[in-house]
This record gives C-alpha cells, sequence and structure tokens, in this order.
C-alpha cells in the first residue's frame, strides 16, 4: 500500500463528502458542516490547510432518517461504508463514512472499529434555553466525552503532564472499567432528555468538546446557507457566525503554529 500526503488525505475525505452531500440532498437530509470544518469553509472556502478531517452535524431527526435510509437502501458507492453507534458498528455515539480503500495508523488511539479514512457526522439535540441548565448540561456530556476518548487513548498522550497523569491514574481505568459503549449510551441518554423536536435551542451533546458557545436556536441551525468549500458548495447553518465565535472566538485569526493539531494519523491506499 501506498503511503498518502496530506493533500490525498484530504481529497479522499472530501470525495465521501461529496458522495454524502448528494445522498443529503436527494432525500432532503439537513446538514450542516461544523467546527474545523465549517472555518475552513469561511475562512479558507476549503480545508484549514493543516486539517486531516471533515466534520458534518445533522438534526437528530435527519440523523436518525438517514440511518434507517442507510439499512434499507444502497445508498453509497462500494468502497464507502458506513458505521454508526446505533447500528453496532460504531463505539462512539454517532456516525462516520469510511473510505474502504484506505487504511489508518494512529500514534494516539487504539480504535477497534476505525481503520480507514472517515468523515464524522454529529447528531445535534435539543438544549435546556436557562443559561445555567445550559453550562450543567455541557458540563456533563463534556466530561463523558472525555471518559468515552480516555477509553481508546494511549498512555502518555494528553495535553500536558498533569493531563497524562489524571488519565493513567482516572480517567482511564475509569473507562475501561465501564466500556466504551456503555460510556456512549449514557452519552446518548444525555443527548435526549432536551428532545430536539420540542426544543427551541438545539447544539452537538453526544459530542461535546465544542461547549455551550456553539449553542444556536433552531432555527438558527435548520434554516441552511451553501459556502464554498474546495470548489464545491456545501450546507452551513445560517448561524455559523455566531456558532463558531460562541466556540473559538475570533476564528478568523490563524492560532499559533502550536495550536495547529491534527489527528497525528498515517494513511495509506490501495495502489
Amino acid at each position: 500500500m501506498k503511503k498518502m500526503s496530506l493533500k490525498e488525505i484530504q481529497q479522499t475525505e472530501l470525495d465521501i463528502m461529496i458522495e454524502f452531500d448528494k445522498i443529503a440532498r436527494k432525500y432532503h437530509l439537513k446538514y450542516s458542516l461544523c467546527a474545523g470544518t465549517l472555518i475552513g469553509a469561511v475562512r479558507h472556502k476549503g480545508f484549514i490547510p493543516w486539517d486531516d478531517d471533515i466534520d458534518v452535524s445533522m438534526p437528530r431527526p435527519d440523523y436518525e432518517r438517514l440511518i434507517r435510509l442507510n439499512r434499507k437502501k444502497k445508498l453509497w458507492p462500494a468502497h464507502i461504508k458506513a458505521a454508526s453507534f446505533e447500528d453496532g458498528t460504531l463505539d462512539a455515539p454517532y456516525m462516520k463514512l469510511f473510505d474502504k480503500r484506505t487504511r489508518i495508523k494512529e500514534d494516539n488511539f487504539t480504535q477497534r472499529d476505525v481503520k480507514h479514512l472517515w468523515i464524522d457526522i454529529f447528531p445535534v439535540d435539543g438544549l435546556p434555553t436557562d443559561s445555567k441548565k445550559l453550562k450543567l448540561h455541557y458540563h456533563l456530556a463534556l466530561n463523558l466525552c472525555r471518559l468515552n476518548v480516555a477509553s481508546v487513548v494511549r498512555d502518555g498522550y494528553g495535553s500536558s503532564q498533569l493531563a497524562v497523569w489524571v488519565k493513567r491514574l482516572f480517567m482511564t481505568p475509569a473507562a475501561k472499567l465501564v466500556g466504551r459503549r456503555n460510556i456512549a449510551r449514557l452519552q446518548k441518554k444525555l443527548a435526549y432528555r432536551y428532545p430536539y423536536k420540542t426544543s427551541s435551542m438545539c447544539g452537538m451533546v453526544t459530542w461535546a468538546y465544542d461547549g455551550p458557545g456553539q449553542a444556536l436556536k433552531k432555527k438558527e441551525y435548520e434554516t441552511l446557507v451553501e459556502l464554498d468549500f474546495e470548489d464545491h458548495k456545501f450546507f452551513a447553518m445560517s448561524g455559523w457566525h455566531k456558532n463558531l465565535t460562541g466556540i473559538f472566538g475570533d476564528f478568523m485569526k490563524l492560532p499559533p503554529k502550536e495550536e495547529r493539531i491534527t489527528h497525528n494519523l498515517e494513511a495509506y491506499i490501495d495502489e
């Protein structure tokens, strides 16, 4: 197999994204670019130059409809495979689309269910309108996310030596004792606390790393605009500026080099 360059990794993920966008448009499924991918679309009209993944979010009802469609229909080209927590093919509480022609090697994680290059598809759930309840909700959600990651992180990986020791002594043993799928069930249960259909606010809860700053009125999320991304047009929430500012502050400013983080993976493709 041939080792892939960053550009080749990005092109492979873009190809998956194009196929996902076709299906979303065909079946009238709402989605939005999110997180670093959304910054890339706004700031670079494509990938952040050092980025090596694509993140997409979907309202919970659309996300669940996509899972049902995937069970009933042949949605994807032969080289693309969908995996989700709901179908028992992913241990994290969301969905991935994989390119099966690729293989990856991750230095920092030991994920038995992630073997190929992918794009992430995260469900968006309802949120409380009260600011104190919102902060508490995300505090719980973020701790569950950290526990989920601790169950697959390699020993010695962390943002600081203190973080490494906290994971080694407390979080990793607890996470492995509970089990990743059980943690994901707790994440999903928390996400359902405020049902999407009856909530006026929404945000990603099962993967809560962007915190309460991402919260939007449902109308700001569901009303979509098209943004340029690598010479294609993909959908984004109309409230993208408020969303990105709430998460990142001045998102148009390039971060210092030491904060330009990737998944630190190697990827290979069948020649």
